[in-house]
């Protein structure tokens, strides 16, 4: 195949030298042993995409962008149909924060109800074009229970690593999918990830922790969030986004909804690229510190966060993994990175809730969290575009936002329903 016609090129992140496809699934660089990222054939693309044929596509799933994607064979394809979520108006919210338009694009509607469906949706199908039979990975939950029905759906064996930090509640849903669950007693990414790392070659298992270092396909999934995104906003780009808040784990999420809309500007699709907030909470906020003091992720990788302590357990990573591309996302489309108290985040789900009727997992209403916080320090106008993240389903974590409900009223069976409805109707109560 010339290098015209070829889908995706391996690129180091470190060297900047250039890899064709090879047989399975690498990590490091050949020649410096830096991270590597997979990226798309542009020239290959404006082939065959027009804007007109680009916003007109009926989207079914994510993989309606196949092309966009490093799959070679559409047979390859392991879907539950995951992607194509809403991108919602703001009712209440917007009028709260006194922003002229607030959109809410809603990813905690993925089958599994969280985003990472999208990311292991595309390592399941790669596993199963390079002929794996089983995975791995570790998770707080979120990428677990997906992995455990992406892999399902395939017919492949996993083994799925949980932290001791993660939520029973989502250890449940992992099991309920037939995952098997090691939960360990440590939070260190570090140690956990060496241990997957090892056991995938050992065992020739595909490595599905969602970091491009050590699977630089799997966060191609996210991408097409920003495909989504761009096609339920334009063409009149009337409500394209100025700005797009993401809350940060592990920085795949950023650095995915970046690639992409990077790509569609390379392909005139786009005239500009959205502003990108990363969010995390500070109880675990190391990407935060990392644009704060311009940190590289050499030293991430050499000084992990100490002492995690945050309800918002899907962005409790020690470490950035993905800190080599979500850097560069922050500062190449103009944003920042700032962290929100759980508090902050507590109030902010409360929020959405009650003014919006939508229920999110404490690690995604950090992006809701976050608004204020922008707005004073004029990182966004309250005449912009403003976008936020929805990526994980309040269900999946109960738990942490029970302290924050009322109690419920309890009434003899003879009680006097009209008094005590008229208090509640009239905000007595």
């Amino acid at each position: 195949m010339t290098e015209k016609k070829q889908k995706y090129i391996f690129r180091c992140l470190k060297c900047n030298e250039n890899f064709n496809e090879i047989s399975s699934i690498i990590s490091k660089c050949p020649k410096c042993s830096g991270p590597l990222s997979v990226e798309m054939n542009i020239a290959l693309l404006k082939e065959s995409i027009s804007q007109e044929k680009f916003y007109k596509q009926k989207i079914d799933s994510m993989w309606s962008f196949f092309q966009f994607l490093p799959l070679l064979n559409e047979k390859n394809i392991i879907s539950l149909m995951e992607g194509n979520t809403p991108t919602l108006k703001s009712n209440h919210l917007s009028e709260q924060f006194g922003l002229k338009n607030l959109y809410l694009k809603l990813d905690f509607l993925n089958p599994t109800g969280s985003f990472k469906d999208r990311q292991i949706s595309m390592g399941i199908s790669k596993a199963i074009e390079l002929n794996k039979t089983s995975v791995i990975t570790m998770s707080s939950g979120n990428v677990g229970a997906s992995v455990a029905a992406y892999s399902a759906r395939a017919g492949l064996k996993n083994i799925i690593l949980i932290p001791s930090i993660a939520p029973e509640s989502k250890i449940i849903q992992i099991k309920q999918y037939g995952g098997n669950v090691i939960k360990i007693e440590s939070d260190s990414t570090k140690f956990i990830s060496q241990i997957v790392q090892d056991a995938s070659n050992k065992f020739d298992m595909a490595n599905l922790i969602t970091a491009g270092i050590y699977n630089p396909f799997i966060n191609k999934g996210a991408k097409t969030i920003s495909y989504e995104i761009a096609i339920q906003s334009m063409p009149k780009n009337l409500e394209f986004p100025d700005a797009i808040i993401i809350p940060v784990g592990g920085a795949g999420l950023l650095s995915g909804v970046f690639e992409g809309f990077q790509e569609l500007y390379e392909l005139d699709l786009i005239e500009r690229i959205p502003k990108l907030f990363g969010i995390q909470p500070k109880g675990c906020a190391p990407f935060v510190r990392a644009i704060e003091e311009k940190l590289t992720p050499e030293y991430l990788f050499q000084n992990p966060w100490k002492d995690i302590n945050t309800i918002s357990t899907a962005l409790a990573d020690d470490i950035p993994l993905d800190c080599y591309t979500g850097i560069p996302a922050i500062k190449h489309s103009g944003g920042n990175a700032i962290a929100v108290s759980d508090e902050e985040t507590l109030v902010a789900g409360k929020q959405l809730s009650n003014l919006e009727g939508m229920f999110a997992e404490p690690s995604s209403c950090t992006t809701i969290a976050a608004i204020p916080k922008l707005l004073e320090k004029n990182l966004i106008q309250a005449d912009e575009n403003i976008y936020c993240l929805i990526t994980g389903s309040g269900f999946k974590d109960i738990k942490s936002i029970e302290p924050m409900l009322p109690k419920s009223i309890k009434v003899k069976k003879d009680f006097d329903w009209e008094a005590l409805f008229d208090k509640i109707l009239k905000n007595k109560i």
